[in-house]
């Protein structure tokens, strides 16, 4: 067993924001994967998960309070927690029912390994293996790696470029944040949040951490709206996330009737070469002043927002606690998860789930669902965007007190309108985007929109 040591900035972050869930609510930190495993026998599949096991330290870590301050600790010798299940396998939904199981149940803060799975075979062969990961140790990223490291070992556990791809662990992160070049950056990235803290003019109604409060959700999904984000980025070198931020804070600006939103932007903390490989949690959320001109050109509003947003990654890798004192001038160990959402009150996260590019010729209908119960806590404001088989997801939760049900389907109009005018004629303001005709295209947006549930009253 290693000595217990400090998180690093990643590490921290996830600690405070899950901290700051409420109890019931807890299992929304959780991870999830479902790995196909059928042509490979038992021990070829257990070698390569033990292998995975041994590389990577946030596998075997436990966290710990040592006098209110969580700490790490890493193990050397435990038992895999998989358990291995022999079952006739009748539909192909046994896998995601397998892994759903797995997903609802919430992993202990401090205490106990944050990942568990089960290998599910049939007739002595392995079938899948579903997992379940919290985010206090892996981020989305970390996920995908493990998969592409865990196909390589099955193939051949031998292959001296899968063990290559490895990036520091995370106490090795936490000890180069922690070097006076990593305390000048930290220096940096605090002088960058007092500037977005000063920008910050409309306040938001956030909530205490662990509070609950109604929350309403809707989710756009369209091929031609990423079709569309790529033709506008490609055209105007940007990003596509950039696109669809940019178009978001002109709608929630809109709609809260200012000139200026401040959006945090989530952050993979993977620029530099030596951390593409990273396994662990180092997503952070980094503010970004948004200014929404009614005058200003569509393509102009975009690369501004693309340009602060490069700015803003400069400073994404941050200690928590540090940012949080800035505000109450309080050193105390859980300040940072009683502000969580005071710092983070409008938030936009851009997932790139596969490599798969959009179809321009996908013509097939777009569709807006309603969730039935929104998470119940956290931001006013919650963009989370999927990007995968070609397709776009705009999933966006609101305080239905500050943006009621048909103010969130007009940011979204506004969105799909948005992709669509910057490709064609990015010269437009805002105003003009405002105005612009409701016949969108059904691929880009639903003609009829499903009537929202019951709990979207505010």
């Amino acid at each position: 067993m290693g000595a217990d040591a400090p998180l690093s900035f990643g590490q921290l972050y996830s600690w405070r924001e899950i901290d700051s869930y409420p109890a019931a609510w807890k299992g929304e930190a959780n991870l999830s994967a479902t790995w196909d495993v059928r042509g490979f026998g038992a021990e070829r599949v257990e070698l390569a998960l033990r292998q995975l096991f041994d590389w990577h330290e946030p596998l075997r870590t436990t966290y710990h309070l040592r006098d209110g301050v969580p700490v790490q600790r890493v193990h050397e010798d435990l038992p895999l927690p998989i358990e291995r299940v022999k079952r006739l396998i009748t539909s192909r939904r046994d896998a995601e029912r397998t892994t759903a199981e797995l997903l609802a149940v919430p992993f202990p803060m401090t205490g106990e390994l944050c990942w568990r799975g089960r290998l599910v075979s049939w007739r002595n062969s392995p079938v899948f293996l579903a997992l379940s990961f919290s985010h206090l140790i892996l981020d989305v990223w970390s996920v995908q790696e493990l998969y592409t490291q865990f196909r390589g070992l099955l193939a051949n556990p031998n292959d001296p470029t899968i063990a290559a791809r490895r990036g520091p662990s995370p106490r090795q992160l936490a000890d180069e944040q922690h070097t006076e070049a990593g305390i000048r950056r930290q220096q940096s990235a605090e002088r960058y949040w007092q500037e977005m803290l000063a920008e910050r003019t409309v306040q938001l109604p956030v909530l205490a951490a662990g509070a609950e409060r109604n929350r309403i959700q809707a989710t756009l999904t369209s091929g031609q709206l990423s079709v569309q984000t790529a033709k506008v980025a490609r055209e105007l070198g940007v990003t596509p996330p950039a696109v669809l931020a940019a178009l978001v804070a002109a709608g929630l600006s809109r709609q809260l009737g200012t000139d200026q939103v401040v959006m945090s932007l989530m952050s993979s903390n993977r620029f530099a070469p030596g951390h593409r490989h990273v396994v662990g949690t180092m997503n952070q959320l980094i503010p970004v002043a948004v200014p929404v001109d009614e005058y200003t050109p569509l393509a102009q509003h975009i690369t501004k927002l693309h340009w602060a947003s490069a700015r803003a990654y400069r400073y994404s890798s941050y200690d928590l606690d540090q940012v949080a004192a800035l505000t109450t001038g309080s050193t105390s160990p859980d300040v940072a998860t009683s502000r969580f959402n005071d710092l983070f009150p409008c938030w936009f996260n851009y997932l790139q789930l596969d490599a798969e590019r959009p179809n321009p010729a996908d013509r097939s209908p777009a569709t807006l669902e309603w969730t039935p119960v929104a998470r119940q806590y956290g931001q006013p404001f919650d963009v989370r965007v999927t990007a995968r088989g070609g397709r776009t997801s705009l999933a966006i939760r609101v305080d239905p007190q500050l943006i009621p049900a048909d103010g969130l389907l007009e940011i979204m109009r506004l969105v799909a309108a948005g992709v669509r005018q910057a490709g064609e004629d990015p010269r437009v303001s805002l105003a003009e985007l405002w105005q612009y005709p409701a016949d969108l295209s059904t691929s880009l947006y639903p003609r009829r929109l499903p009537e929202p549930p019951f709990r979207v009253a505010a």
